[in-house]
Parts: structure tokens; C-alpha cells; sequence
């Protein structure tokens, strides 16, 4: 998988390969993040758009009938008469229902909507269904379903788009230096490709020869686990790992059952390297608050009182342990090792590796830590990966940020990192021959 950046946001220009661990390194505001912020929103947004399109129709569809049901009342000779044997709500839910189970039929077809709107509101009129106020709502509910249902679909997914990346780059996505080039993403994977085109911060344009399946995780706040019971206030890409964190089954206790047997079955490595730093299980106390139990404690302890270090470590043990890092998916960790000790640091690069390895995940990593990037180096050879390691550094001129690959030659992003170190060495040193 390969992406290429032109004039998106403070990127003029990056092109860069994700086919194992993609690791970019650079000084602050050199447009690091820009990268995996992409690749979430490009993701989810796109990813089983079918489902994603189908989904706004009915919940369309379902806040309209709403709107046109909610009093349940005609009136004949002037006085208010109530229609409805069933709730409004409950019948504006039925409707959607049914319009989506046409909608995912592969024929589906418009009589077959009116079929199925028109027995759930035979339903709910009862006795009055011959009644002309009651008929000319339905003629009504049955107008705007076909509107909706005719709206095409590429409006439907450049909208859909624009949201989510409006949404993670706060509206800012075409270039602040000039504005007026259009911003241009390039998603290409084995010989197809996926184009999208943002002008006036919205997306102009989207051609798709890819149909994506995967999802993308992105990290980049320990603190989310703080927010299990409530995400108000959280980002898009916040509130997309709370939910997948807190995911319970539809009412289905076998929902999710064969993805976290599968990831058991091989991922002996990963589970050691997660117990070496929490030993433990989560557990969901009441009010939806999770709790950590451990051998040593005689009553579990809140998730909320863990370290910051520990948060890091357990949001990736809670989604391994739910199985919802599925195979070949886009796991984003932006500055993991913020809150790590060095040692910590190490154990978590391997737990990356190790993730890589046996999900065959695209992972992109920013980091400032010469730590963490050359544990990463390292264990990505011990474990056999390192042919799908790439290495980019971040800078900015001009005003613009550019990717550098420097796999060939990564000791370039160490001088990078250690120039901090070299300008106290040399102060050190003025200050011992004063």
C-alpha cells in the first residue's frame, strides 16, 4: 500500500509506502500526524461504502417518517382525531427496516419499497386507513423515500467524506500557504488506485477502483480510557476507539466470539509481552466502568487510576483481547511513547512488531524517540519483518512539509534526534572551561 500527498493541508508533496511499519520521525508541527489522520479518515469513511450509503438512506428515511408521524392525529370536521395504533417512533423505525432490507437486496426494486412501507402503515392506521388525510400522509412518506432513495450516490459519498475529514482537520484540509490548489490524496493498493480531490476544504471529486474492507484504529491519547463510560468531548477518531474498546454484541453473546479465538490461537508472543507490564484481566463493573483485577489486589482496581504508561498498554491489550484488531487492518499510533519510560518504550515497539507480524497490519508510527525507533529497528529484525519497515523524516521549508524516505539511511533521523543532546554537550562543556 502506497499514499501519496499533494498540497493537503501543510504537505506539499509525501509519498509514502506502508507494507509493514511505516515509522516517521521529524521535529514538531513538520506534519507527522497529517499522515495518519489520513489514513483514519480515508479508511472509514470509505470503507464498505455500500453499507455506509444504505445506512444513511434509512436513518434519512427514519427521521423523516418521524417528523411527518409524531402527532398521530388528523382532523375531520374540525375536531382532532388520533390514527396511529402504534407509535410514531416505533413505526418510523419499521419503515427504515424495511426500506434497508430492500436496499441490500441485489434486486431491489421501488414497488418492493412501497410494498413494505405500505403493510407497516396499514398497521399503524388500523381502521383508518381509508381515510384521505391518512392516505395523503402516506402519498407524503412515500414521496420523500423515493427522493431519498434516488439521491445518487456519489453526492452521498463526497458528503460523506468531507465530514469526516472536516471533522479531523477541523475544516483546515486545502492549504493555508495557497489556498486555492486543489489538495490531492492517492491511495494506491497492488495496481488500483483511489483518488480523492478537496477543493474549499470539501471533497471535490472521488474515484474509486478499490473496494476497502479494512478499518483504521488511530491512537494518539492514553487518556480515552478515562472516557470507557462517556466519550463527550472526544474527537472522531476518539470516539471511533472508544466504541470499538467498549463494542458489546447486538444482543448476540456469540458476536466477535471466532475473531478473538483466532487471535488467541497465535498471538502467545503478543499476550506475554502485554502481561509482562499487565498482568490482569478487564472486567465491567456497574454504571459501565472498567476495572482492572490482578492477582495481587484483593479488589479490582479502576482503569481510571492506572498510570499513563499502563493506559497505553492496556488500550492495545482490550482491543488484541476483543478481537477487534482484525487482519490486514491500518493501526495509527501517533507518539506512543509520550508517556513511556524508555524500558517501557522497548516493550512496547515489540508489541507493535509483534501486532505487525502475525495481523500483517499496515502500521504507521511517528515518535521522537530514538528509543522506541530503534527498538523498532530492532526487533523488527529479530522477528523477521524488517524487508517491510520504512522510515520517512519530517521537515518543513517554506512553510511546507515534506517526507524524506530514508530507509537506506536512517542514521540521519538519529543525528536528527540527537542534536538536542549535542547542543548541551556543547554547553556543558563552555560552562566546565569558563
Amino acid at each position: 500500500m502506497r499514499l501519496k500527498i499533494e498540497n493537503f493541508a501543510q504537505i506539499r508533496y509525501a509519498d509514502v509506502i506502508m507494507d509493514g511499519i511505516t515509522v516517521i520521525a521529524g521535529e514538531n508541527n513538520t506534519g507527522k500526524s497529517t499522515v495518519g489522520k489520513i489514513l483514519f479518515s480515508l479508511f472509514n469513511a470509505t470503507s464498505d461504502i455500500e453499507n455506509k450509503i444504505i445506512s444513511q438512506r434509512t436513518a434519512e428515511i427514519r427521521n423523516m417518517c418521524r417528523r411527518y408521524l409524531r402527532n398521530g392525529i388528523v382532523y375531520e370536521s374540525g375536531e382532532e382525531k388520533r390514527v396511529w395504533n402504534a407509535s410514531p417512533f416505533s413505526t418510523a423505525t419499521a419503515i427504515a427496516r424495511q426500506v434497508d432490507n430492500v436496499l441490500k437486496n441485489e434486486n431491489a426494486e421501488m414497488d418492493k419499497v412501497r410494498e413494505g412501507v405500505h403493510a407497516v402503515l396499514k398497521k399503524a392506521y388500523g381502521k383508518d386507513q381509508r381515510n384521505p388525510l391518512v392516505q395523503e400522509i402516506e402519498n407524503e412518506i412515500m414521496g420523500q423515500i423515493e427522493k431519498i432513495i434516488n439521491l445518487p450516490e456519489y453526492a452521498i459519498i463526497t458528503e460523506l467524506i468531507s465530514r469526516y475529514f472536516g471533522s479531523m482537520f477541523r475544516s483546515q484540509i486545502n492549504s493555508l500557504i495557497m489556498p486555492e490548489l486543489k489538495a490531492k490524496l492517492t491511495l494506491y493498493i497492488k495496481r488500483s488506485k483511489n483518488i480523492l480531490l478537496f477543493e474549499g476544504n470539501i471533497c471535490a471529486d472521488y474515484s474509486s477502483e478499490i473496494d476497502l474492507v479494512n478499518q483504521a484504529i488511530y491512537i494518539d491519547n492514553p487518556f480515552v480510557i478515562d472516557k470507557l463510560s462517556d466519550d463527550y468531548g472526544l474527537d472522531m477518531a476518539e470516539t471511533y476507539l472508544v466504541r470499538l474498546l467498549t463494542r458489546r454484541p447486538d444482543q448476540d453473546p456469540m458476536d466477535g466470539i471466532i475473531s478473538s479465538v483466532l487471535a488467541k490461537e497465535k498471538l502467545s508472543e503478543v499476550y506475554a509481552a502485554v502481561r509482562s507490564v499487565i498482568p490482569g484481566n478487564i472486567v465491567e463493573g456497574q454504571n459501565d466502568k472498567y476495572f482492572l483485577e490482578q492477582e495481587n489486589y484483593k479488589q479490582p482496581v479502576s482503569v481510571g487510576s492506572l498510570s499513563t504508561g499502563m493506559k497505553s498498554f492496556l488500550i492495545l491489550k482490550m482491543l488484541i483481547e476483543r478481537g477487534q484488531i482484525k487482519e490486514k487492518d491500518v493501526l495509527i499510533l501517533d507518539e506512543p511513547e509520550i508517556h513511556l519510560h524508555p524500558q517501557w518504550q522497548v516493550v512496547y515497539a515489540e508489541l507493535v512488531v509483534l501486532l505487525q507480524k502475525y495481523f500483517h497490519l499496515s502500521v504507521i508510527v511517528t515518535t521522537h524517540s530514538p528509543y522506541f525507533m530503534d527498538a523498532i529497528n530492532v526487533f523488527s529484525v529479530k522477528h523477521g519483518i524488517d524487508q517491510g519497515v520504512h522510515y520517512y523524516l519530517s521537515s518543513v521549508e517554506d512553510g511546507w512539509a515534506a517526507m524524506e524516505d530514508v530507509t537506506d539511511h536512517i542514521d540521519s533521523i538519529y543525528k536528527k534526534m540527537a542534536s538536542s543532546i549535542q547542543v548541551l554537550d556543547s554547553l556543558r562543556y563552555e560552562l566546565n572551561n569558563q
